[in-house]
């Protein structure tokens, strides 16, 4: 019988102490590529995001982990708004900030539950955070909380795993549908859940009725020896 070590009963403190390890000189400095591609790119067949509407629209890094996409949205012009799950690691951030003179305002929430009004968000970005269920937290209670916080006709930005991916080797289906992480190469996400699409199809099963999905993509990389997969997709918020 397989043993889970479950790190999810206090997801808190085991992310605390993963970001308290980094390497700080780099921390916040290098964005994530498929968001460079989506929201500062070039034009996509597939995709055109209007790059005139950035400047001065709020955007909700959610799961804002390091903060390394910060910077990439502050030089877009946004209003830049970020959540992570413990005052620890938003100090952390807080303090990174204020270093570097980014004018950030941070939360604490996680994806679940945020402390925003309702419809207060233009644009919301989950960079490898929407599809956690951590606890008896259901897809369903997310993709609630989303739509609360986003405008209709704003934009949410997100990734999903595919099965491929390093993180979801071993992992078991559970009745949900979700996938129980067992082997993590970083021993962080054992214990927790992951919502994981097979196909482009799929994404938009997920994110109906309060989305509708404008574009999708797909990434499959090989990083010297850990594989990388997974879905990308951009949604806009169904009127109210």
């Amino acid at each position: 019988m397989k043993i889970v070590v479950d790190t999810q009963n206090e997801p808190e403190r085991y992310w605390g102490k993963f970001y308290s390890n980094r390497n700080a000189p780099s921390i916040g400095r290098y964005p994530t590529e498929w968001v460079v591609r989506t929201l500062a790119g070039g034009n996509y067949p597939d995709i055109k995001i209007d790059k005139n509407h950035y400047r001065g629209s709020r955007i909700l890094d959610m799961g804002c982990g390091d903060g390394r996409n910060l910077p990439l949205l502050l030089d877009l012009g946004f209003d830049v708004h970020a959540c992570e799950i413990s005052q620890d690691i938003v100090g952390s951030l807080e303090a990174l900030a204020e270093n570097l003179h980014w004018p950030v305002n941070f939360s604490v929430g996680q994806n679940n539950r945020l402390s925003y009004p309702n419809c207060y968000f233009d644009y919301m970005l989950c960079c490898s955070s929407c599809y956690y269920l951590n606890g008896s937290t259901t897809w369903g209670e997310v993709l609630t909380e989303f739509a609360r916080v986003i405008k209709p006709g704003g934009l949410l930005i997100v990734n999903f795993p595919d099965e491929d991916n390093a993180v979801l080797g071993n992992s078991i289906r559970q009745p949900d549908g979700s996938l129980l992480i067992t082997s993590d190469p970083f021993s962080l996400r054992n214990g927790s859940r992951f919502v994981v699409p097979n196909t482009t199809e799929d994404i938009s099963s997920l994110l109906s009725p309060q989305f509708n999905v404008l574009a999708t993509g797909h990434q499959k990389d090989n990083y010297y020896g850990l594989h990388v997969s997974g879905y990308l997709a951009v949604a806009q918020r169904t009127a109210i």
